[in-house]
């Protein structure tokens, strides 16, 4: 399960420490664990969330609720980012992309789906590292999140919605 928490975004695995040293090494963030069994997974220069992986005994069924986007600023990047993900154990799927998606799908060691977004997405520019956190839903959904958390819209067209943390970033 994956959900927004209070600083961050929370991510359940059946082996937090292993998603973990996945999320940091794709990134290039740090992980620190906590007395509870989670690990803290954060940017050096304080990105506006941190992901938090929580321990948890449910397997992943279906598809996630959210997924990160990952954007490249250059085919070679985005073949690097590729390229790490694969190394540290993260597979490639497929979940219903076509052959023009210019994007590639893939998942962490547990089966947790997030994309690697191509060169020129013009709605990822000026992003960082985790470009969106995306997830199903209406235009409500986008309003609702946007009030909740205080974050502007930046996105509100053909019933979808993008907020972004007042700060810049995702």
């Amino acid at each position: 399960m994956e959900e927004v928490c209070s600083n961050g975004l929370g991510l359940d695995a059946r082996d937090p420490v292993d998603v973990a040293r996945f999320w940091p090494g794709v990134l290039g963030w740090s992980a620190e664990a906590q007395a509870d069994g989670s690990v803290d997974v954060a940017s050096e220069d304080d990105q506006a969330y941190r992901l938090l992986v929580r321990p948890s005994e449910a397997p992943k069924v279906g598809r996630n609720r959210i997924h990160l986007d990952l954007p490249s600023a250059t085919p070679e990047a985005m073949d690097e980012t590729i390229a790490r993900a694969l190394a540290l154990g993260g597979r490639r799927v497929h979940i219903g992309q076509t052959a023009e998606d210019e994007h590639e799908v893939l998942s962490v060691p547990e089966g947790n789906e997030f994309c690697v977004i191509e060169q020129g997405n013009t709605f990822l520019a000026d992003t960082g590292v985790i470009g969106g956190i995306n997830c199903d839903g209406t235009q409500a959904v986008g309003y609702f999140w946007s009030e909740a958390l205080g974050w502007p819209l930046v996105w509100d067209e053909n019933e979808e919605t993008a907020i972004q943390a007042p700060a810049g970033g995702s």
